[in-house]
Formats: structure tokens, sequence, C-alpha cells
């Protein structure tokens, strides 16, 4: 595990460090869709539906999804009716997701400290397995809740540590030697999976990220656990 691997908050200067991640992403593209579904046995694609699911109903409703990766959650953010607008930091994912078809609308490479948008701009914002990549996280609430209309969502969905004291022993376990192992066999990149694993194991406890959520200025919080608690849905009101 290196430097990088545990989550620190950095809202001054964390320059450095999204340099190394989106230079570890842009790395990881080749193998990154089919790594995800075998590290998560594919339940992660249930994940992402639930969090279409508490949009409550997206038709022609604008919405910004954050560190959208190669589009996973885009597509079904789209076949739910949404406008789109797709947002990476990393180019070549978002070049893999155009390619493979799962990118539509307007996709924008950028960092989501820095929203290239005008305030009051969109209803809804997702995120999903992207804001414990993101070192200046209350830079990036604030420009989440100034980006979105008033009554509008952000919607996180991010691996969480289970609150089960066996269920978390044998999450940890997999961390730290199964999922890095098999990440770095399966793409050639054993670093950037063991920083992936430690970003997982060293990311804000819920009730933590919740109340930076509200400290920016958001409304409302409400959680959703899921499967035994390795993966939370986040819904912010503003």
């Amino acid at each position: 595990m290196n430097r990088y691997s545990n989550y620190e908050i950095n809202n001054t200067d964390p320059s450095e460090k999204k340099r190394y991640i989106r230079s570890m992403f842009d790395s990881i593209v080749p193998t990154y869709d089919l790594l995800n579904r075998v590290l998560s046995g594919g339940i992660d694609n249930f994940w992402r539906r639930d969090l279409v699911k508490l949009t409550g109903g997206l038709k022609n409703r604008r919405v910004l999804d954050l560190c959208c990766g190669t589009g996973d959650l885009t597509r079904q953010l789209a076949k739910a009716g949404g406008d789109l607008f797709s947002l990476d930091f990393s180019f070549n994912m978002l070049k893999k997701g155009v390619e493979k078809g799962w990118l539509s609308g307007e996709n924008i490479s950028a960092d989501a400290g820095k929203l290239p948008f005008k305030n009051d701009t969109f209803d809804f914002l997702t995120i999903a397995f992207g804001i414990r990549n993101i070192p200046d996280v209350d830079v990036f609430l604030s420009e989440s809740l100034r980006v979105l209309k008033p009554g509008g969502k952000l919607l996180i969905l991010e691996l969480t540590r289970p609150d089960n004291a066996v269920v978390r022993f044998g999450y940890n376990l997999y961390l730290t030697k199964i999922l890095p192992f098999i990440g770095g066999l399966l793409s050639g990149k054993r670093e950037a999976y063991g920083y992936l694993a430690g970003s997982i194991s060293t990311f804000l406890d819920r009730d933590v990220l919740i109340q930076r959520i509200k400290n920016a200025g958001f409304d409302s919080v409400e959680y959703k656990r899921k499967t035994f608690g390795v993966a939370t849905i986040y819904v912010c009101g503003k």
C-alpha cells in the first residue's frame, strides 16, 4: 500500500494526490469494467439501480453524473429519462465510455471540485464510488450544492465498512488480501488495486460524512445501507 492509499481530507492543496489518482485511473481503463463485475460479484449494478429508483423519477430532469468513469451509472440514468451530463477527470475513462456507448449527452473532462457550471443548473447530481477519490471533499460538497437547483438532490453511492463485527472482519480480509490480489492479477496493476482497497478501508465513517454534508449546507440527508452495509446510498437535499 503506497502513501496515497489512506484517505485524508485536503481542502487547500490536493493537486498532488489528484494527479496520482487521475494517472492511476487512466492506467486501469482496459480492465476497469470487467474487474468491477468480478470484484463485486455483479451486485454493484443492483446498487446503481437502487440509486436511480431513489431519485423518484428523472424524465426531462437535468442530471449531472460526477466521477462517471466509463458510464456504468450514466447509462442507467439515461434509460430513466434524464437529460444527462457526465463528468470525470480521467479523459481515458470518458473515451472508453463513449466507445462502449455507455456515455450519452454532454461529456466533460473536469475536476469535481471545480464544476464548470452556473449556479442552480441541475435537478440531480449523482456520484457512484467516486467521493472517496476526492481529497477536497468539503470543496466538492459546496460545489455540488452551488450547481443544484433549489429542491434538487445529490445522491452518493459509496462502499462503506459494515457495522456488524463478523461481516466487517470478512470484509476487511477481502479488502486487504483478495481485492488487491485479483485486481492486480487481472489488470497487471496491483498498486492501483492496493490504493482502491486502502481508500475504502480508510474513507470517512458514515456519520462523519453525513455531518460534513450538512455542514456544506444541505438541508436533509437520508441513507440506505446495502448488502449488509458494505455499500451506502446517501440522498442529500437542497
